[in-house]
Order: structure tokens, then C-alpha cells, then sequence
């Protein structure tokens, strides 16, 4: 380590150190905080009296239980206001009419309630705006379904409270099948968690191996490495090298976290103060292993980006072996869905053990089922050693690659470089 702490801090603080860290650093909290905010400031310098939607009751006493259902949401900014249509002329008439508010912007739209209509169910929505209609007809829909399905019940000679037995919603919840009161979570949102996190490690994975293959081809153009590596052996070099550049991208990673945390405290202490079972509940086995998969990933998956930039003195030469890095993190994404159906199969446990899959099946396996211990600490060890063999072919290759310009070697010749003392 004393030959690898000074390389290992020279890359480090080289980095940290330049104005474009700090400024792409930057980048992703504005972008993150534009995104939460600036919805919201729209919205509300937009804010304007909504237009009312008609009813048209031709049954003559739908509307009175159409308007209570409505009333009785308690976000009222999400339901259009309602408007009973009191005239009697033929319906050609009135649509005629209310077409023309519609176009002058008067009213966001109507609907034609008669007794046929509420028995057959198919009820039509003439609206001014059709897709802002659909993409905000979430809350509007089912509380029309609702005021339907009441007004059915109370034909039926049900009284109100058993009204309100009947279309009571029906939550239906996933819990974990445990004896460990501890372990017994939401399924829904563990899934969730889990699945935000091995995102979060893949695309973390891709982003920073770039990062690592570029710095490697930088250090190539400058001819002052080969000085260095006269005099510092191959693998001491490219380890700090790796753990150097690697902890530029963690610390981005780790101000980026940190900052998520403070900008969404408040809304997590307000939901948590309204109803506590709203905040997903996380398993400790997922905060635990979390850094250990990220960071041996990141490390693991660093040296085939560095082994990369080792062969390489440019990116246009590099991209084509880029692609088939990539494709080792695409294939444990395409195999997320096999592994959350049986995470327990022979599939799921073969490839979680295979260490460049590790990062993100093994951790989606702690997520779904968690697997006997000795296969995760046999994962960990599997992936440290991978990472030691990686660093030390990747040293070999950088060695020679570095005094070779103007030629893509050939597997051939890559095998030769191995061979070189």
C-alpha cells in the first residue's frame, strides 16, 4: 500500500480539484431540484378557476348522487367542478349548445346520463380537450364509476349505509410470508426499494466505468506515465489508479446522496406525520449489503473499463469494446424478471455467484428472498478475488499499452503483453 497510497491520492485530488467536477457535480442537484420545483411554481402561476363539466340528467336523479360522491374527495383540486344542465330540449339541441361553450372555452366538456345509459354502462364524455380529458381522468373516472355503481345499489332498495358497505374500496396489501415480525414488510414497496437500488447500481456501473476509461486514456497522452511505471510496478500502479478514480466518482455519488436526503427530509417528515405507513419500509439486509455490492461492483467493473482504456489511445477506438462491456451489466438487467419469480432456482443462484453479475442479482435476491449466507459471503469473495485478477492483467496490459501508438492490438498480441514481465 505505501507505493499505492501516493498514485491513489495524485488521481484522487487531481480530479476533485478541477472545475468540472464541481460543476457536473452541481449539475444533477439543480436538475433533480428543477424537476421537483419547478412543476409545482407553474401550477401555481397558472392556477385559474377551472370550467365546470355538465351534467346532463336525463334520468333525473343521478345528479344529486354524482355531486355527493364528488364532495366527498378530499383533494378537490384533482375533480373539475360540476354543473346540473336544468333545460329540457331534445339532447340534439342541447349537445348543439354546449359544443359551442365547449369551443369558446366555457366548459371543459358534458356527458348525457338517461336510464339506458346508466344500465348498460356506457356512458360517453364529450370533452373540449379528449387527451387532457384521459390524462386526467385518474381521479375523475372512478368517482363517476362510483356515483354509478351507488345510484345501481339505491335502485336496488339498498339503504345508504349499506350503500356504503358495498362500494367500501378494498385494499389489498403483499406482505412478506415470515414468523420474523421484523422481516414482515410491504412486498409492493420492498420491491419497489430494491428495484430503485439495482437501477441506481447498473446505471451507477455504466456512468463511472466510462469515467475510469477515460482517465486511463488521458494518462496514456501523457507521456509522463512511462516514467512512472519505470519505477512503480504495474499493478500498484493501475490498483491506485482504479481505487483513485473510483473515489472520485463515489464522492460525487455520496454528495449527490446526501444532498437527495436534505432536500427530501421534509416531505418524508410530513408524510410520516400524516400517516406513517405511507414511507416504504426498507429491510436491513438491503442498507447493509447496498454499499458492499455497489463498491465491489464499482471496483470490479472499473478495471474492465481501465483494462479498456489500457489497449486503446482513443475513444473512437475504444467504443466497440465498450459495447460488449456494457453488454456483461445489460444481461443481469434482462435477467431481473426470471430472478424475482424464483429467486431461489438454480438460474438465479449460478449467475448471482458469477461475479460480474453479483452486483445486481445477488443484491436483487437479498431484495426478494434472501439467499443462505454462505452464498453471499461466497459472492463477496468470488468478486474481492476477481478484482485482484482484474487489476493485475489489467497492470499487464497498461504496461505495454502505453508504449504502443497508432495500432489496435489484436487478442493475439494481448495475449503476448500478459506474458511480458
Amino acid at each position: 500500500m505505501r507505493n499505492v497510497t501516493p498514485i491513489l491520492k495524485r488521481e484522487y485530488f487531481t480530479r476533485v480539484k478541477t472545475k468540472g467536477f464541481w460543476i457536473s457535480t452541481a449539475i444533477v442537484p439543480l436538475f433533480i431540484g428543477a424537476i421537483m420545483i419547478l412543476p409545482t411554481l407553474i401550477a401555481a402561476m397558472s392556477k385559474t378557476s377551472p370550467e365546470p363539466v355538465i351534467i346532463i340528467d336525463r334520468a333525473g336523479d343521478f345528479f344529486p348522487v354524482l355531486d355527493t360522491v364528488f364532495t366527498g374527495v378530499k383533494d378537490q383540486s384533482q375533480l373539475p367542478p360540476l354543473e346540473l344542465y336544468k333545460g329540457t330540449e331534445p339532447i340534439a339541441q342541447v349537445r348543439k349548445a354546449l359544443n359551442d361553450r365547449a369551443e369558446k372555452g366555457e366548459i371543459q366538456g358534458y356527458i348525457t346520463v338517461d336510464q339506458p345509459t346508466l344500465t348498460s354502462g356506457e356512458i360517453t364524455y364529450y370533452a373540449r380537450n379528449p387527451s387532457s380529458a384521459l390524462s386526467g381522468g385518474e381521479t375523475f373516472r372512478p368517482r363517476f364509476r362510483e356515483a354509478v355503481t351507488r345510484y345501481r345499489l339505491t335502485k336496488l332498495g339498498l339503504a345508504g349505509a349499506d350503500v356504503d358497505l358495498a362500494t367500501k374500496r378494498i385494499e389489498l396489501d403483499v406482505l412478506k410470508a415470515t414468523n420474523d415480525p421484523e422481516k414482515e414488510e410491504s412486498g409492493i414497496s420492498a420491491f419497489i426499494v430494491s428495484f430503485l437500488m439495482v437501477m441506481f447500481i447498473y446505471f451507477s456501473l455504466i456512468f463511472y466505468g466510462i469515467y475510469v476509461l477515460k482517465g486511463v486514456l488521458e494518462e496514456k497522452s501523457n507521456r509522463i506515465v512511462e516514467v512512472i511505471v519505470s519505477s512503480v510496478k504495474p499493478f500498484h500502479l493501475m490498483l491506485g489508479k482504479i481505487v483513485g478514480i473510483g473515489a472520485v466518482g463515489l464522492t460525487q455519488i455520496g454528495i449527490w446522496v446526501v444532498f437527495i436526503v436534505l432536500f427530501t427530509a421534509p416531505q418524508v417528515l410530513g408524510l410520516m406525520s400524516v400517516k406513517e405507513d405511507m414511507i416504504p419500509s426498507i429491510s436491513p439486509m438491503l442498507i447493509i449489503f447496498f454499499p458492499i455490492y455497489f463498491v465491489l461492483g464499482f471496483l470490479l467493473y472499473a478495471t474492465i473499463y481501465a483494462g479498456i482504456g489500457s489497449m486503446f489511445n482513443s475513444d473512437e477506438d475504444a467504443q466497440q469494446m465498450v459495447s460488449a462491456a456494457n453488454m456483461m451489466l445489460i444481461v443481469p438487467i434482462m435477467l431481473v424478471g426470471a430472478v424475482m419469480k424464483n429467486p431461489s432456482g438454480t438460474m438465479a443462484t449460478v449467475t448471482s455467484l458469477f461475479p460480474f453479475f453479483s452486483p445486481i442479482i445477488m443484491y436483487l435476491r437479498i431484495a426478494v428472498q434472501t439467499p443462505p449466507a454462505w452464498q453471499i459471503a461466497l459472492s463477496i469473495v468470488l468478486m474481492v478475488g476477481t478484482i485482484i485478477l482484474m487489476t493485475w492483467i489489467v497492470s499487464k496490459i497498461y504496461r505495454v499499452g502505453i508504449l504502443m501508438y497508432g495500432k489496435k492490438p489484436t487478442l493475439p498480441e494481448l495475449l503476448r503483453w500478459l506474458r511480458y514481465t
